[in-house]
């Protein structure tokens, strides 16, 4: 089981690293494969030994070698992220067929999350695959019918509640974007889970849009990403669901 850990923090220590590419080059169009790693400002190719996941960002304090540009904190940050993530998600479920789920799940829900927060997109690239291996998997496990229903139950709810705000507002209140990761979590965790999904980011993004507007002070009228929100809480619900359905269920019997 230790060793599961272990291998998960290191592997994901390195995936976090190829996320950040992910994260910087999916929005832009280009390839995450070529060229190779380079610096964003003078260009330069970046060095093996300068590449190391975290450690190098740290050695270098945070600057390009060659022409000192600073290095974003996002790039150690969704290293650390990914490493611990993965390596907690070992510790959760153990050496099972549903480890890999979560490990693939979390990859494309951390690099989304980055890329909404940096640039308001939740590129298809992700979001269409990330549906299709939703699919694959819960077909893998065995639960594909409940996958398929979250899928299209995840894009058609959220495409009526903005098509009615629009018609109420006369503007767009969500991107199609959130649709496509809604359906994705749909496909990777079934319909059953679209309710606490939807209900708890919300809440929450109500509650952080609200505070981040007053902080910045602009209107209400300015673009949150709503994506980390749902992000945040599908990763709760696939790894404490049964826990959250249960206490609620008791909660409910509580009071009748």
């Amino acid at each position: 089981m230790t060793a599961v850990v272990a291998l998960s923090a290191i592997v994901g220590l390195i995936v976090g690293s190829f996320a950040n590419v992910c994260v910087y080059r999916i929005p832009r169009r280009e390839s995450v494969m070529f060229p190779g790693s380079h610096c964003p400002a003078c260009h330069h190719a970046i060095a093996v030994y300068d590449n190391i996941p975290l450690f190098s960002w740290l050695m270098l304090a945070g600057k390009c070698r060659h022409c000192r540009a600073p290095i974003s904190w996002r790039y150690p940050l969704l290293e650390l992220v990914m490493s611990v993530s993965w390596g907690l998600l070992a510790w959760h479920f153990g050496a099972v067929p549903e480890l890999v789920v979560a490990l693939c799940l979390f990859f494309l829900l951390w690099v989304l999350s980055f890329i909404d927060l940096e640039t308001g997109l939740l590129p298809n690239v992700l979001t269409y695959p990330g549906i299709a291996l939703g699919l694959f998997f819960s077909w893998w496990l065995g639960n594909w019918q409940d996958a398929l229903i979250g899928a299209i139950a995840g894009y058609g709810i959220f495409w009526l509640i903005a098509r009615l705000f629009l018609r109420l507002t006369g503007r767009e209140g969500m991107g199609y974007g959130d649709f496509k990761l809604l359906a994705m979590l749909g496909a990777f965790m079934g319909w059953q889970a679209l309710p606490f999904i939807i209900f708890a980011s919300s809440v929450v993004g109500t509650f952080a849009g609200l505070i981040i507007l007053l902080l910045a002070r602009q209107g209400l009228r300015a673009e949150i990403p709503f994506g980390p929100y749902l992000a945040a809480a599908g990763m709760v619900w696939f790894v404490w669901g049964s826990e959250v359905l249960a206490w609620y269920l008791g909660l409910a019997g509580m009071n009748t």
